[in-house]
């Protein structure tokens, strides 16, 4: 089981339902946001075979980010009203995620389900340092916004969940979704 002490890096994040893009990406604008990159994403889920991740709150993903592929383990969330959690993730060598799928295979490890996004990356470090916005397009779940930070100890925690709240505010974003994009989109497949 994971360990109760928090590890650091730590991200920290709003997740918000878009209500108008538009509006959004105008307020984006008016902050000094810049856009740092557009992306695809191919999230493939992996099942522990001897561990529920469900219950541990925690994910162990494969990632295709346009033609790069990622490892991302996911820990536990911390309590409170923004997702706060460890989050390690690591680019594999051009050509070796069939053989990673192998060897989870092997370990009796499972796909649960993909998740495919279209990702626009902004920067809002003007506001505090390293804060990102994301605007995600899930077509089986909707549009979102992401506004985190990754914090690399305790004392930064409370001014980047302070600035990721304010920042949410300024840019009109008032639906707060705290389920992950996972969850979202086997309660969808139900």
């Amino acid at each position: 089981m994971a360990d109760s002490a928090p590890q650091y890096p730590m991200e920290i994040e709003g997740k918000y339902r878009i209500e108008n893009e538009i509006k959004l990406l105008a307020q984006l604008e008016k902050l000094g946001a810049k856009e740092l990159k557009s992306e695809t994403h191919e999230d493939h889920y992996l099942r522990h075979p001897a561990r529920d991740f469900k219950i541990t709150d925690e994910a162990l993903r494969l990632r295709l980010v346009n033609d790069q592929w990622y490892i991302t383990y996911k820990g536990p969330r911390t309590e409170g009203p923004l997702k706060t959690r460890p989050e390690i993730e690591l680019p594999l060598a051009s050509g070796t995620d069939a053989g990673w799928r192998r060897i989870w295979e092997n370990l009796s490890f499972e796909s649960i389900a993909v998740v495919r996004k279209t990702r626009r990356v902004f920067s809002l470090s003007k506001l505090h340092s390293g804060m990102l916005v994301t605007i995600d397009h899930i077509s089986e779940i909707g549009k979102f916004a992401e506004v985190e930070c990754v914090v690399e100890s305790a004392e930064e925690l409370a001014a980047a969940g302070q600035a990721i709240q304010s920042a949410a505010n300024y840019l009109g974003l008032s639906f707060m979704e705290r389920r992950s994009y996972l969850s979202m989109v086997l309660e969808q497949q139900k």
